[in-house]
């Protein structure tokens, strides 16, 4: 009685552990996800595309998408009545700019989809071709080139005109990343190739981009140069000596020119000569003062009737300034330090070395030319005459900056070759038998190239007879099946650079069987202690339960 009271409660307690396996079983527990899982299934997908790449994608499409938009709102309401005077129609400049962002659209679309424009074909083929269209389009405009304001910097065709220095700047970043990819990172090229590139490569567009002259755009693509190279590591002693030589260059440049004495003279105190060389920063301080927190409304701006000087070009800030206010100048910042963000983000999500630096110095490039500008019109520093990117009206400037969009999208399109999965299965190893002795683990076998890499010894040891140590006949079934493969997950005999893991055809050679357990000790109970081998490997008459003491 005592017997059956006991196995009835030993029945009890089996069917509530089992309730609570399969309660386990159906709520299994979800650990928390890190930045690059969104569960221990996987990560998290849009679109089809991981997360931790698609978002920071989506972002910058966004942003640029709305920053255009509202680039084509302002320079209608900036030059509506220049555009009605001189050419007889409000919309004349608004139309000419909706045709180059159309333009720098299918520039962008093509270096997304063409696979001609990769970052591959970008390093080992389009940088030499770059140079050379930038090098002949420099020199051309010291030939024919068309001046403005003292400078000249463009070359007429007829029905547009186009400023090569404008277009140096993605030039500069595609020579600079690659230079700085052979030298710091996979040590292609010494030294001394390293710096003859600098010069040759930077050093002598930017030459002649300065002697035209332009100051702003040298002062931008050098800056962004040398940042790229700091991030790609470039050593300490090396940021020392180029700071000094930025220090002095640029004090010998200001002193040559009268008029940068001028504007630096300006941005120190632009109300010592309103009527003269500070007329634009002190008109530009009054629109801003003038638009309150909210500002006038669009299209409301007083200054942009013949008063401010190239209102919808390079002082553009100043009828944003009025015209929205407080409010909408800080908002229409942060949707650029947005676009500036996402950039970066997908620089960092790149597992290309060389595509990383490609976003990088994009975003660089356009975040040194907005800050200029913008640091330019609130006096801060000298005013240098460079637009807005995707604001400001300009063939040359709006192409540019589209082109700088296009290569920071097609670092991320390239971004997605190499998933999380792809990572984790690099991570996996499989323990195998090899000529030191080292245990195996049973019932696997890898498969390299659709070969069974155990074969060596497994299937040698099972030919000859002689079984594996501490093994039994699963061994060699094991390795028969790996080498057979029918059922397995994958061929044999196929080639391939990649290891699968086999769990053979027959699921019980994945099951321990009931003879193959550990060997314990049980007490019957008559002072005798008898070796049982397995898994209930003992005689009926010595059976108890689970509990019993």
């Amino acid at each position: 009685m005592a017997r059956d009271t006991r196995n009835n409660q030993d029945a009890r307690m089996d069917a509530r552990a089992g309730e609570g396996v399969r309660g386990r079983a159906e709520r299994p527990r979800r650990r928390r996800a890190t930045e690059f899982e969104h569960s221990s299934m996987g990560e998290r997908l849009i679109a089809g595309v991981p997360a931790r790449i698609m978002a920071p994608r989506l972002v910058f499409i966004v942003c640029l998408a709305a920053l255009c938009s509202f680039g084509l709102l302002m320079v209608y309401s900036a030059s509506s009545v220049e555009a009605l005077q001189e050419a007889g129609s409000s919309t004349y400049f608004l139309v000419r700019q909706l045709i180059n962002m159309a333009i720098g659209l299918a520039f962008i679309l093509i270096m997304c989809i063409a696979p001609a424009f990769s970052l591959e074909s970008y390093r080992y083929f389009w940088t030499k071709p770059f140079w050379v269209i930038i090098m002949g389009l420099l020199v051309l405009v010291k030939v024919i080139g068309a001046g403005s304001g003292g400078a000249v910097r463009w070359i007429d065709l007829g029905f547009t005109t186009i400023q090569p220095s404008e277009f140096a700047k993605p030039v500069a970043i595609i020579i600079a990343a690659r230079l700085a990819v052979d030298y710091f990172i996979d040590r292609e090229i010494d030294s001394q190739k390293f710096i003859k590139g600098l010069v040759l490569g930077i050093g002598l567009p930017l030459a002649l981009v300065f002697v035209q002259p332009d100051m702003g755009s040298t002062l931008i693509i050098a800056v962004a140069v040398f940042f790229m190279l700091v991030l790609s590591g470039l050593p300490g002693r090396y940021i020392v000596y180029i700071l000094g030589v930025f220090a002095v260059a640029g004090t010998a440049a200001l002193v040559a020119q009268p008029y940068r004495i001028a504007r630096l003279m300006v941005a120190i105190d632009p109300w010592k000569d309103p009527y003269g060389d500070g007329y634009q920063a002190t008109l530009a301080i009054m629109a801003f003062a003038s638009g309150g927190l909210f500002g006038r409304g669009i299209g409301g701006s007083t200054m942009k009737y013949n008063y401010l000087p190239e209102a919808h070009n390079d002082y553009i800030l100043a009828i944003i300034g009025e015209e929205l206010g407080l409010v909408g100048t800080v908002i229409f910042f942060a949707v650029f330090i947005a676009l500036l963000v996402s950039a970066f983000r997908i620089g960092t999500r790149c597992p290309n070395r060389f595509g990383r630096l490609i976003a990088y110095g994009s975003s660089l490039m356009l975040g040194i030319q907005f800050f200029v500008n913008v640091m330019g019109i609130l006096g801060v520093t000298p005013m240098t005459g460079k637009p807005i990117p995707f604001i400001s009206y300009g063939g040359s400037s709006v192409l540019t900056s589209m082109i700088i969009a296009g290569l920071i999208l097609r670092v991320s399109i390239e971004s997605n070759q190499t998933t999380i999965h792809d990572v984790r299965r690099q991570s996996l190893s499989v323990v195998d038998r090899d000529r030191g002795g080292r245990a195996t683990s049973s019932g696997f076998s890898v498969l390299t190239g659709g070969s069974a890499r155990g074969e060596s010894s497994r299937g040698r040891s099972s030919q000859s007879g002689s079984p594996r140590q501490g093994g039994s006949t699963r061994g060699a079934r094991s390795s028969s099946t790996s080498s057979r493969g029918p059922a397995g997950y994958g061929r044999t005999g196929i080639s391939g650079g990649y290891d699968r893991v086999n769990l053979n055809g027959d699921p019980s050679d994945r099951l321990r069987s009931r003879d193959s357990g550990p060997r314990v000790n049980r007490y019957d109970g008559s002072g005798r202690r008898d070796n049982h081998g397995g898994r209930g490997g003992y005689s009926n008459s010595t059976r108890r339960g689970r509990y019993d003491r």
